[in-house]
């Protein structure tokens, strides 16, 4: 029994030459395993080497933000005017959109506004919709991304950002039982849906429109291309479109004058004089709940909306640094930066850089923090939801990671709650490789072997 005992404690403090990496190259790996209640470091490979951390980077961005701005941080979206407001309805100048960068702000959102300003009285906009754009001086890079600019992962930031600046599109169809015309939400007067999709009477499940049918927005057309089973007929899929400041213009002027208002003027962009009275205003739901968005599904508008308000909150509108307010709050925490390189935070870079141990010391941080539970709980869990959904289905809640996918890049990084006898664990594994989108097996047979050592051999296996 000693004996045994003996080589599990030998396991646990195995040098980074002893880990099994499977079909891993030694260069091609970076890993740091922590035993979250006694502190050691259990397994570590290259933990010191900067490496590319893809999305999981998007775990720095919310410890920070989680230090410096609490679980109940919430944006808030304004509109304001110093104009009259006359007895027949006419707000008599300019209506200002004061933008926060909410990142979750929404249609929905916008409705609601809009109904505040018509509870105040407005009916008619005398003026022009003026975009105050003054939270950020800019949006941040991403830069080497230019052949995905058209994607909707790559969209940036911005103080206005409506719902991602995405339309939903359902796609007419016509069929035995039923037909229907196209139709867009919002209901963007300007712009036409050219719907080629054709659906067939197949049985087929429709899991997910946008496996079948693809939209893309030119010249004030939205075309809709592809072949899909009856069951997605009725069904919306989302173009990207616009710029975000158009898209949220557009959006309004439909909107309001959908609802019976008027609008005089156009679209200006400019700053809200001190005097504006507040008409409308909707705040974001808590940062907590953003996080939780943000690292389930790996949003990058919201991880870098996140990183542009660290600048924002703590460096004030004229002097933002969300770099340095990144790495302040890691110095707070007592974790060491050095090998940090940040450009949004969102890991949507092929700049960015971590090691595999500050990753780690920061998980320990902040599973041990007053916010630790909310930090965790921002996670995937393990064959249940988000990016995790269909890997590691055999552990299941136990385990919480943080992906992350680019180019060269497969990475993981997170916990394991712990039981049957395993204690609580920060684990981090980083591929870097150009074979890393042939590798996404390797990284999760070693995650698991990591967190599963193979069992200690028994006396008669024990070499003598």
């Amino acid at each position: 029994m000693r004996k045994r005992f003996t080589l599990l404690l030998l396991f646990l403090s195995l040098p980074a030459a002893a880990l099994d990496l499977g079909g891993l190259r030694p260069d091609e790996a970076a890993v740091y395993v922590r035993n979250l209640q006694t502190g050691e470091v259990i397994a570590e490979h290259r933990a010191d080497v900067p490496v590319n951390p893809a999305s999981t980077m998007k775990l720095v961005t919310a410890f920070a933000a989680l230090r410096a701005l609490g679980a109940d941080f919430r944006w808030q979206t304004a509109f304001k005017s110093a104009a009259p407001l006359r007895p027949d309805g006419l707000l008599d100048g300019d209506l200002y959109w004061v933008g926060s960068g909410d990142p979750v702000f929404d249609q929905n959102g916008l409705l609601e506004m809009q109904a505040q300003l018509r509870d105040k009285g407005v009916r008619r906009i005398g003026g022009h919709l003026v975009l105050d754009r003054s939270v950020w001086p800019h949006t941040g890079s991403a830069d080497g991304f230019d052949d995905d600019a058209h994607r909707a992962f790559t969209t940036a930031p911005d103080p206005q950002m409506l719902a991602y600046k995405v339309a939903a599109v359902t796609p007419g169809y016509a069929l035995a039982n039923a037909s229907a015309p196209p139709a867009l939400n919002p209901p963007l007067p300007d712009v036409l849906v050219d719907s080629r999709a054709v659906f067939t009477p197949s049985p087929a499940p429709c899991p997910q429109p946008s496996r079948f049918l693809r939209g893309r927005y030119a010249e004030g057309v939205i075309t809709v291309e592809g072949r899909a089973p009856a069951a997605c007929a009725g069904r919306e899929i989302y173009v990207n479109m616009l710029g975000a400041a158009e898209f949220a213009w557009r959006s309004f002027a439909a909107h309001w004058r959908q609802n019976g208002g008027s609008l005089a003027d156009g679209l200006m962009q400019g700053k809200t004089p001190p005097a504006a009275r507040t008409l409308a205003s909707r705040v974001s739901k808590p940062l907590g709940e953003v996080l939780a968005d943000m690292n389930k599904h790996s949003n990058n508008i919201i991880a870098r909306t996140v990183f542009l308000t660290l600048g924002e909150r703590f460096g004030g509108r004229d002097t933002q640094d969300p770099d340095a307010a990144v790495r302040v709050q890691f110095m707070l925490a007592g974790i060491d930066t050095a090998p940090l390189v940040l450009e949004n935070g969102s890991g949507l870079s092929r700049r960015e850089r971590v090691s595999a141990r500050m990753m780690g010391e920061m998980l320990a941080a902040a599973y041990k923090s007053p916010f630790g539970r909310t930090f965790a709980a921002t996670l995937p869990v393990a064959g249940g939801e988000g990016t995790l959904k269909n890997r590691f289905r055999h552990i299941g809640a136990p385990l919480r990671l943080k992906t992350g996918t680019l180019k060269d890049v497969r990475a993981l990084a997170g916990y394991y709650t712990g039981g049957n006898g395993t204690p609580p664990l920060a684990v981090v594994v980083i591929i870097n490789s150009p074979r890393a989108e042939k590798l996404l097996g390797e990284l999760d047979r070693l995650t698991e072997r990591l967190i599963f050592p193979p069992a200690p051999l028994s006396d008669d296996q024990t070499p003598k």
